[in-house]
């Protein structure tokens, strides 16, 4: 079973318009709802490939009740809550068809008192024992806990879980001390982490030293629409998928986190590995709907994907 872990998930909305007017009153004619957070999007993405996954979500209020509804009714994935007192965000993006153009509203996340950080802790430690792989997926809700991976990768450590992490910022840095196997920073958070600008490849390959000198064994390197570089000891290659007409690139980094989650979990070879996983958060971009491509959309992107040794 592979468990993500989402400190600062979302009732994530999005309310389709013809054009925005700031100042009136806007009527939609159709508005959709999901479970959002990185976590969630890892899981609806492993679920679609057929596999099994568990989605951990420090919740709140009633958002947080509907967060955990649709998760286990709409994308019929079980869900491991940690309950909080402050209210789950709402995100509502709203989508301009004609000129798909996005505007989104973000609300603030839970509060996190020094008791329910102590909750959260225990609700992964019951969580973690059935997992193979746990990925720990964004940012913290609360500055207060961003201490919370560096203190949970250790825990899934124990347990002998492979464990992958994909965050920014202090909760990130305080994660790679704690040495997860695997990282997947963009560009921007890289540079953030090893502290020097990244300017081309030779930067890329630097600062991917620099990581891998921080004792992670597997760093995945995402570039957007080029791909990724993947590096695992004397195997580094650029992976890169095919042009395609985009609809919407939000969760295509979290899809291709849930295929390393996968290939990890399966043993697999990691050219095989990173594959499937550039072609998972390809498919992604093909439709509007965040980790709902199917198997077979996978397999004819994948056999696209190019691989060049590095």
């Amino acid at each position: 079973m592979i468990l993500t872990v989402t400190p600062n998930p979302c009732v994530d909305k999005t309310v389709f318009i013809e054009e925005l007017k700031p100042g009136t009153f806007m009527r939609s004619q159709k508005c959709t709802c999901i479970p959002g957070g990185k976590g969630t999007n890892v899981s609806r993405a492993v679920k679609q490939m057929g596999c099994d996954t568990k989605a951990m979500v420090v919740v709140g209020g009633h958002p947080g009740r509907h967060v955990v509804e649709m998760i286990q009714q709409q994308d019929g994935i079980a869900c491991v809550p940690a309950w909080v007192a402050s209210q789950t965000r709402t995100i509502t993006t709203v989508l301009e068809e004609p000129i798909h153009r996005q505007t989104a509203f973000f609300e603030p996340g839970s509060r996190v008192t020094e008791e329910e950080g102590r909750g959260i802790v225990e609700t992964f430690q019951h969580a973690v024992n059935a997992a193979r792989v746990v990925t720990f997926n964004g940012t913290v809700s609360d500055q207060s806990i961003s201490w919370l991976y560096g203190k949970l990768i250790p825990i899934a450590k124990q347990s002998g879980t492979i464990t992958i992490l994909d965050s920014h910022g202090p909760e990130f840095a305080r994660g790679i001390e704690s040495n997860p196997y695997m990282v997947k920073p963009n560009i921007a958070e890289l540079q953030e982490l090893v502290g020097f600008s990244i300017e081309n490849v030779a930067d890329q390959l630097r600062a991917i030293e620099a990581v891998h000198e921080r004792g992670i064994a597997l760093v995945v390197l995402s570039l957007g629409k080029d791909g990724a570089i993947v590096s695992r000891g004397d195997e580094r290659f650029h992976v890169k998928p095919p042009e395609i007409q985009e609809v919407n690139a939000v969760g295509s980094g979290d899809a291709l986190v849930a295929g390393f989650a996968i290939g990890l979990m399966e043993d697999q070879p990691l050219q095989e590995i990173a594959h499937t996983a550039c072609a998972m958060g390809t498919a992604n971009a093909m439709s509007w709907d965040i980790g709902h491509f199917t198997r077979e959309e996978v397999e004819q992107v994948r056999e696209q994907v190019t691989v060049t040794p590095l």
